[in-house]
């Protein structure tokens, strides 16, 4: 029952942030910034992130699961609002780092909240059941966030929409309050443990090829279908709708995918799909072309993130799960934040046929080297963690 307290506090949170991601960076060029603010505005909240990840792994391992996530719900949700106000250029560059900072507890207590709720039998499906119900949450964010505007009316209508989504985050309180984690378990030390096992560090510089491709489009997406094919909010809502509809269907195969294929094959040959989907959008001329090839490429690119987040959690002790996702996640967010700086800088240098076939052959390299450093070592169970599993 606990699980899906936790999976109904998520959702309400990455609900409100489905509609306020929706529309912020709308509200941003509204407010007349461009692309290259956009992607440095990223890329900050990202190096955020980066600074906030060995703080939030010694936080989970100090305080606990639940604490941590309490901090992110409502930190997450007070810096988005703080967001929406703000207006000069210096202010909501601080403001990015400060959220991304907060958005790094959220992210580095996910699979340890995911890990001690359930068995090692059962984590590959209770991760794919949380992905599912945020992508079915993203659906819902982008059908209402892209009409809110529209049923607030008013001039600062956006603004208003991304209040409303803050709000909706800050709901996410309320069941958080009545999750039970435990005790921390810390190490005698009173450090976090950080694992260096030979396979973390070839897990780390595989996620580390991967996530540079990861990060680059997908935080353009709605000033790609504005700038490229002049979609109003709506339509760019929708799109965004169907993206996630997509990647739902894609979850729901990915299991029988693996089944046939394992893991060491299964996920490069779908990194490898997203790169060549992803180039596609690069020669698209219409709305609605653009907006399929879109949601075939963000399917392929979720598709292995429940076997990447079960592989590591399960080849890890219990005691080290939050060091071992603080260091995933410094990895993660180190790469994407020089994707989407990178990223915004091409696209107002050479526009975004030039990004987008680069960042496809990125992709490429990454499922490349996936098979290089993990070539055998994801088939069949992984051994035991030293400490054992969590009961459900």
């Amino acid at each position: 029952m606990t699980l899906w307290v936790f999976l109904l506090a998520e959702s309400l949170f990455n609900l409100g942030l489905f509609i306020f991601f929706l529309l912020f960076n709308l509200h941003l060029l509204d407010r007349g910034f461009d692309e290259a603010f956009v992607g440095l505005l990223t890329g900050l909240a990202t190096a955020g992130s980066i600074c906030g990840t060995l703080p939030a792994g010694w936080f989970t391992a100090r305080f606990g699961v639940g604490p941590a996530l309490r901090v992110t719900f409502a930190g997450g949700a007070a810096v988005c609002a703080l967001q929406a106000w703000a207006g000069g250029r210096g202010t909501l560059l601080l403001l990015a780092a400060l959220g991304g900072f907060a958005a790094s507890f959220r992210a580095v207590t996910i699979a340890p909240a995911v890990a001690h709720l359930t068995t090692e039998a059962n984590r590959p499906r209770a991760f794919s059941l949380f992905f599912g119900l945020a992508i079915a949450m993203g659906i819902l964010g982008g059908l209402v966030g892209g009409r809110l505007p529209e049923w607030v009316g008013g001039m600062r209508a956006k603004q208003v929409s991304l209040w409303m989504g803050c709000g909706i985050s800050a709901l996410a309180l309320a069941p958080a309050m009545f999750l039970r984690f435990g005790r921390a378990q810390r190490p005698e030390t009173e450090r976090v443990v950080y694992p260096r096992t030979p396979f973390v560090r070839r897990y780390l510089g595989a996620a580390a090829a991967w996530n540079l491709f990861v990060g680059a489009f997908p935080p353009f997406f709605n000033t790609y279908m504005l700038r490229r094919h002049g979609a109003a909010a709506s339509q760019i809502g929708v799109a965004f709708s169907f993206s996630q509809l997509a990647q739902v269907a894609a979850m729901g195969a990915a299991p029988a995918l693996f089944a046939r294929t394992g893991l060491a094959r299964g996920i490069p040959a779908t990194q490898a799909a997203a790169a060549l989907l992803v180039a596609l959008l690069a020669p698209s001329r219409g709305l609605a072309s653009a907006a399929l090839v879109n949601s075939l490429y963000m399917a392929a690119q979720w598709m292995s993130e429940p076997g990447w987040h079960s592989l590591l959690m399960n080849r890890v002790a219990p005691a080290e799960r939050g060091g071992a996702s603080a260091l995933n996640f410094l990895v993660i967010f180190s790469a994407q934040a020089a994707a989407a700086a990178g990223f915004g800088a091409a696209v107002s240098r050479w526009g975004y046929p030039v990004a987008l076939v680069s960042t496809a052959l990125v992709g490429l390299l990454a499922a490349g080297l996936f098979r290089a450093l993990l070539p055998d070592t994801l088939r069949g169970s992984p051994p035991a963690s030293r400490g054992g599993t969590d009961p459900a």
